[in-house]
């Protein structure tokens, strides 16, 4: 085999219009397009997408106006690109199919699972994609029947590169904050290189032999993911014995995302609105998307409702958008009304002492014992002793 290169991108997440905004849409949009002038710029032999390509298997028009061009313009430059689908735009079903199934008859690119034996090769590589699955129990149900119509086949003499989007069933591999989607069993042993889509963070890990690389996302899906660096890797494949080359290519043109997270713990409502206002105009900042954080728990005669949030929203006049988190908690009526708590218990235990009794004991003494037993429940030793004297002299009698 000859030495080659690859890039390796995923969770582009096209025609993701966040809250609900044109200009996030365009946002995810604009970092493609730096990410597919960064890989022209590398000349690369291949580029791998893995997964997460589009936000859904339907994307708007001028989402996929944007990809056709884009695309074509890696076709154009001579790289050959390769994608599997992501749990976004995979087919919700078979009458709907995939956005990539198109696009592959269009040749724009390389549906791996879309040819036979899910796999292609030349002299120097060989790379097999993986259907995406919604969850373990879907992956335990379909994947083994999807490896026995193209049963993966590393080769000897070239770099195996394995492509799929998931987070593997292990603690190594994945955050957890997310839930897996394929066990580590499940995938075939003997490639070099696991090109992963799906978690959002860039990491590097040794895996079956070979290395499972995911790169992250190229703009922030999440507020969590602000501080994230936004990327793919450039990979320089020199021989099937030795690791892979990779360095980290970065994307400059993510939207600016500020996230804080405040305390307000047993602050009126009033006073939260005012310091919230005030923590947002400090964050405030030309187009940037700020996310504040409520935390705390608030006193006992306030709701959260009553937390005004779009007048906190409005203290910001320069960001696209403010997103003001309200997780502050309120004190239950049980925290604050300890008194009405014990009369709620001593009704319940009263009700239970009174059926009780009332199987050996005529109604108005089975009334009087169950009071009686109420009252030793919390009262006096010296107490208890004249209680229970006095009823069973009463009893006696």
């Amino acid at each position: 085999m000859k030495p080659f290169d690859f890039v390796h991108i995923a969770d582009t997440h096209l025609g993701y219009m966040q809250y609900n905004l044109p200009e996030r849409r365009a946002d995810f949009s604009r970092v493609f397009v730096e990410a597919v002038d960064k890989t022209l710029e590398l000349k690369p032999s291949y580029a791998i997408l893995a997964g997460d390509i589009f936000n859904s298997p339907r994307p708007p028009n001028v989402t996929l106006a944007t990809a056709v061009r884009e695309l074509r313009r890696l076709t154009d430059g001579g790289v050959k690109v390769f994608v599997v689908d992501g749990s976004h735009d995979m087919a919700p079903n078979i009458m709907t199919g995939t956005v990539l199934i198109p696009l592959h008859n269009a040749r724009l690119v390389t549906y791996l699972p879309r040819l036979e034996g899910h796999s292609w090769q030349d002299d120097n590589c060989y790379i097999y994609g993986l259907q995406c699955y919604r969850g373990l129990q879907e992956a335990d149900r379909q994947l083994p029947t999807y490896l026995e119509r193209g049963r993966p086949s590393p080769k000897a003499d070239r770099f195996n590169i394995l492509v799929f989007h998931g987070a593997v069933d292990n603690p190594k591999y994945m955050p957890p904050y997310i839930k897996p989607d394929v066990r580590e069993e499940q995938l075939p042993p003997g490639f070099q290189y696991y090109a992963a889509g799906h978690i959002h963070h860039s990491s590097v890990r040794p895996f079956k032999g070979g290395t499972l690389v995911y790169p992250g996302c190229l703009e922030t899906t999440d507020y969590t993911e602000a501080t994230v660096e936004k990327g793919f890797f450039w990979v320089r494949v020199n021989s099937r014995e030795e690791p892979p080359d990779m360095e980290r290519v970065k994307v400059e043109g993510a939207r600016e995302f500020k996230v804080k997270e405040q305390d307000f713990s047993g602050q009126p409502t009033e006073k939260i609105v005012r310091e919230a206002s005030r923590t947002i105009s400090e964050l405030d900042s030309e187009g940037a998307m700020l996310a504040l954080k409520l935390k705390g728990q608030l006193p006992s005669s306030y709701r959260r409702s009553q937390i005004d949030i779009p007048k906190i929203k409005a203290s910001a006049v320069k960001a696209l958008y403010p997103l003001i988190l309200n997780q502050m908690v309120e004190t239950s009526l049980q925290e604050t009304s300890p008194l009405k708590e014990t009369r709620e218990l001593k009704t319940i235990a009263h009700s239970y002492f009174l059926k009780l009794l009332s199987k050996k004991h005529p109604p108005d003494l089975s009334q009087k014992l169950a009071t009686v037993a109420v009252e030793l429940l919390d009262c006096e030793e010296a107490r208890a002793k004249t209680l229970i004297e006095e009823s069973t002299r009463k009893d006696s009698s």
